[in-house]
């Protein structure tokens, strides 16, 4: 009997075979220029063919190239899918660098650069990926003194370079660490989405 998924996860490899098993036809993802330390890649998950990082990590289990989303040496319509997980943060201050490493990941200084620079990795991914290709973009929301709704600034910005939202799914880590010392003044943000875009013509 051939297996159906929900759209929630408590797994992070998971919920990235489901969307590989459903979306990519079982295939690979192809390309990941924001590759980090390389996390998602886990549990029957394999590594791009291509992986690159603004600031690439040392490991003595793969090799990732220094590069830009925003810019990649490749030529249009190169690959047939792409997995984007931008940073989430923005706002530097208060006890952010006590609950967040700060140093290995960046943190935008305002949501305006957050806004601009996945404005730019969106449109970079449009002009990447072929027609009907698939986009996995990880995003996350944040409340700091007022909850900012990223996932919506994502959607709109992949509609109008012209994507069509095939799918989310949406990751629960209910162990996220919380500062018992503070007053809950927002409900505690455990979760994590995922879409899958598809490039369509404009």
């Amino acid at each position: 009997m051939k297996k159906h998924y929900k759209s929630v996860f408590e797994n992070e490899q998971e919920l990235l075979k489901a969307i590989i098993d459903i979306h990519l036809g079982g295939k690979d993802i192809e390309l990941d220029p924001m590759f980090f330390k390389g996390n998602f890649y886990k549990n029957g998950i394999k590594i791009p063919k291509f992986i690159f990082d603004i600031n690439p990590q040392i490991s003595d289990s793969f090799y990732c190239r220094k590069g830009d989303a925003t810019h990649l040496d490749f030529e249009s319509e190169f690959f047939e899918s792409i997995i984007l997980d931008p940073p989430f943060l923005f706002g530097i201050h208060g006890k952010t660098k006590e609950y967040y490493s700060s140093k290995t990941h960046t943190i935008y200084e305002t949501i305006c650069d957050l806004i601009s620079d996945y404005k730019l990795i969106i449109q970079e991914a449009y002009r990447l990926l072929k027609k009907d290709g698939i986009l996995i973009f990880k995003c996350q929301d944040y409340t700091d003194t007022k909850t900012i709704m990223t996932h919506i600034f994502v959607y709109q910005m992949a509609i109008s370079q012209g994507f069509y939202a095939k799918d989310i799914a949406i990751l629960v880590k209910p162990n996220k660490i919380t500062n018992p010392n503070t007053k809950q003044r927002h409900l505690r943000k455990i979760h994590t989405y995922f879409f899958v875009f598809q490039k369509k013509s404009r």
